[in-house]
């Protein structure tokens, strides 16, 4: 069972940063890389952040099986002044990739498998 970060703890005046990794639960697809985040501010009572991915990567862990390594997101986003829960956001496929993000809460970061050609994402892990 995947443990929970609340993610609440940082100032606004200084950023949290930290290494994550974790493995499919079939073991075919493994992320990793680093996340930064820090307060911006609040929207209707929770706290909103910004902050990045760095290096964040999907490493397929065997070859030639028809399953694609992927690493995908889910969070709260404060969007046309409400707040949207958001999952499955695929954010890497096969590869590396650095990317920002603004006014969000909650984010986490999941290990999946994906076969090739196919759109739903299997073997979820939490990275936290």
């Amino acid at each position: 069972m995947a443990a929970t970060v609340v993610i609440g703890v940082a100032s606004s005046a200084s950023a949290t940063t930290m290494g994550f990794s974790a493995t499919s639960t079939s073991g075919k697809s493994k992320i990793g890389g680093t996340y930064e985040y820090h307060s911006v501010g609040t929207a209707d009572g929770r706290t909103l952040y910004d902050g990045s991915f760095q290096n964040a990567s999907a490493q397929d862990q065997q070859a030639g099986d028809g399953v694609e390594a992927v690493l995908a997101l889910s969070y709260d986003e404060w969007t046309n002044g409400a707040w949207h829960h958001v999952t499955n956001k695929v954010a890497v496929v096969n590869g590396t990739n650095s990317w920002s993000f603004h006014d969000k809460a909650n984010v986490k970061a999941w290990a999946c498998d994906r076969k090739v050609g196919t759109t739903a994402l299997l073997n979820i892990k939490a990275a936290w």
